[in-house]
């Protein structure tokens, strides 16, 4: 009986095991970056990893490290990226900003260990990101029509697919409608879109069905141009 527990217990832990995760990534040109993944912040270097990483979907924010320039306006890659089960996964943010899997090897077996003087790992210094919010304002009548989490999920879910960002510009405006929202709820919607276009058109047509307008600033931080900010600014701003 204690052998086939112990059995048991290996294969469970195996199993266990197999299902993690490992993701390195890097610029297509080798340049320098930092990186922003799920909550997590790490400072500059040419490649990010991280280890026993749950498989499945996570946020990634990229930012190239070039002289002179703002932040905002240089992030390469920003949005969900998916992670296979129980492998080495080797990732680049290709020409055209996107991010692409070229390389996998099964988790922990011959695991490519590149030491050279010209690889620098971000996040030798590296700290959970605490974004400060201010205390939302809501009237008691807004706030019993914002929209459930489960049907929030699912609007999530029904826009998943990057490929028809135009297609999930209107099925978002029809959610809108028909919903309340606050920032945060804009915030993750937002992130689905790769163009700057489309998400300033959310967040345009948002703004008059979110509870929690003192907080709706914070989505400045999420465009990459000063031209869309002044924008949204001027919008929420009646100008």
């Amino acid at each position: 009986m204690l052998k086939y527990k112990l059995l048991f217990v290996l294969v469970f832990s195996f199993t266990i095991f197999s299902q993690t995760s490992y993701l390195e990534v890097s610029l297509y040109d080798g340049g320098d970056f930092s990186v922003i993944f799920d909550n997590l912040q790490l400072s500059a270097g040419n490649y990010a990893e991280f280890d026993n990483i749950t498989p499945g979907e996570h946020y990634m924010k990229i930012i190239r490290e070039e002289v002179n320039v703002p932040p905002q306006a240089n992030v390469v890659f920003e949005g969900k990226i998916k992670i296979p089960a129980g492998y080495d996964n080797y990732a680049v943010i290709d020409e055209y900003g996107q991010f692409e899997i070229y390389k996998k090897l099964k988790y922990g077996k011959d695991r490519l260990n590149c030491e050279s003087p010209s690889r620098r790992k971000c996040g030798e210094r590296h700290s959970q990101i605490i974004e400060e919010q201010k205390t939302p304002e809501i009237d008691a009548q807004c706030k019993s029509r914002i929209i459930k989490e489960d049907d929030f999920s699912k609007l999530k879910k029904s826009i998943n697919n990057r490929n028809f960002e135009l297609s999930n510009v209107d099925i978002l405006k029809d959610a809108i409608d028909k919903n309340y929202f606050l920032t945060e709820h804009i915030i993750e919607l937002i992130r689905f879109f790769t163009f700057e276009d489309n998400k300033l058109e959310v967040a345009k047509y948002s703004y008059r069905k979110v509870c929690d307008k003192n907080n709706f600033p914070e989505l400045f931080k999420y465009f990459i141009y000063e031209s869309s900010v002044k924008e949204l600014k001027d919008y929420i701003s009646g100008k």
